[in-house]
């Protein structure tokens, strides 16, 4: 059985058009599923509604979103608060903005870990730094006692994966992750993706514009136009046998190094 199963699934926002139309696929355990495609495609969407937070006025209106053989779309508002942060975690695509400017990483990481977990507070502080540590955070009780703006752009992501990844959810949903931060950034970033994958056995579903990301990153791959899911595969399917014309375009916008732009 799949970790995740999306079935038929459309999204409308106040009864309009469809922001997501008909989609479906599946996410293995363990695996790394990225979806790509231009802005607006409804890649975000996907996932807000996969955590059940769409903005005011959208809604599910078909379909069905299984996590290891329960429908979330069936649970109640109470229900998805346990499932959150817990069973599926999130990374936005700028930490930053998702924290208060005016408290420590330490007092917002521990009352995240203390939301889930019936811990004390050094507990949680002591959990905080060994998953920072994970995060090659080098100076863990600096960044603990750092305000966000005295962060560098890629320790507050790194921050946000460590924050997301501390209650080992069954599924982390990362929300163009890297497409914040300058190029050698965006590397150590994905790095510390497929490390979580490779060495912690992590589940992950990637938003991503960028299909260079997608083809180091992932598994599988779904491209997304125009709310549609118009094709998905696994990754050297999509990269080196794509079928859609669109899925040809995005690949061959990813710029070429030394002659070559893909590896098997």
């Amino acid at each position: 059985m799949s970790l995740l199963e999306v079935r038929h699934c459309t999204i409308r926002y106040q009864n309009g058009a469809p922001a997501v139309d008909d989609v479906s696929f599946n996410v293995e355990k363990g695996q790394i599923v990225s979806l790509v495609g231009e802005s607006g495609s409804g890649k975000t969407t996907m996932i807000r509604a996969i955590l059940g937070l769409l903005p005011p006025g959208g809604k599910v209106s078909d379909g069905e979103i299984i996590l290891d053989g329960h429908d979330l779309l069936k649970l109640s508002e109470h229900e998805m608060e346990a499932v959150r942060g817990k069973d599926i975690a999130m990374i936005f695509q700028d930490v930053g903005l998702s924290m208060d400017p005016v408290r420590t990483v330490k007092n917002q990481y521990i009352e995240a870990i203390k939301t889930h977990e019936s811990l004390n507070r050094k507990e949680c502080y002591d959990k905080a730094v060994d998953m920072l540590k994970r995060m090659h955070l080098t100076d863990p009780n600096r960044v603990m006692n750092s305000y966000p703006f005295e962060l560098s752009g890629g320790m507050k992501q790194r921050v946000g994966i460590a924050m997301g990844m501390t209650a080992q959810p069954k599924l982390l949903l990362a929300d163009e992750p890297t497409s914040a931060l300058d190029v050698t950034i965006q590397a150590q970033v994905v790095y510390e993706l497929k490390e979580l994958r490779d060495k912690y056995g992590a589940t992950i579903i990637l938003v991503t514009h960028n299909m260079g990301v997608a083809s180091y990153l992932s598994d599988c791959i779904g491209v997304m136009k125009m709310s549609k899911m118009v094709e998905f595969g696994t990754r050297d399917e999509i990269v080196f046998s794509p079928r859609m014309e669109y899925t040809r375009d995005l690949i061959e916008a990813v710029p070429k190094m030394g002659g070559a732009r893909f590896a098997k």
